[in-house]
């Protein structure tokens, strides 16, 4: 019997080529499997979070309503509760900021949350509230913030 060994070579390459095109081709599918699961749990944290702090909104939605309205008519422990409120809203957006930044949620998700924290600086006590602690936020963050409309504009 005799092997034609340079047929058996470039057929033995041309095979192995094969297997690297289907190896990363399978690569790319499980790297954007993996994008798409991580970017859904990240919403789903989101969510939970927003649960949270749209519940403690509704928990106290008279000192809420009043304080947006005008914080200064408020007494000073009831400004402080409602700082502290104000302050959890933010930080939910404040996480939105994160995960958008890191790539870990779409710019529609990143766009409903910049939309809602626009709809809440509309009130001029929430933005006197906004005032009061946003230097406890990164620049980047107040940076964006505050090229929202708001009440004061």
């Amino acid at each position: 019997m005799n092997w034609n060994w340079e047929a058996i070579s470039a057929l033995s390459s041309a095979l192995g080529g094969l297997g690297v095109v289907i190896s990363v081709g399978f690569l790319v599918y499980e790297v954007r499997r993996n994008a798409q699961a991580i970017e859904g749990a990240t919403v789903q944290a989101l969510m939970s979070l927003e649960r949270e702090v749209f519940s403690m909104l509704v928990e106290h939605a008279g000192l809420y309503t009043r304080g947006r309205k005008d914080r200064a008519s408020l007494s000073e422990e009831d400004q402080y509760r409602f700082d502290n409120v104000a302050m959890s809203f933010m930080s939910l957006v404040y996480s939105g900021y994160v995960q958008f930044e890191q790539h870990l949620i779409s710019d529609e998700v990143w766009d409903a949350y910049r939309g809602g924290c626009q709809a809440h600086l509309m009130h001029p006590g929430f933005v006197e509230s906004w005032e009061g602690f946003k230097s406890g936020y990164p620049a980047s963050f107040r940076i964006i913030i505050d090229s929202l409309p708001t009440a004061a504009a």
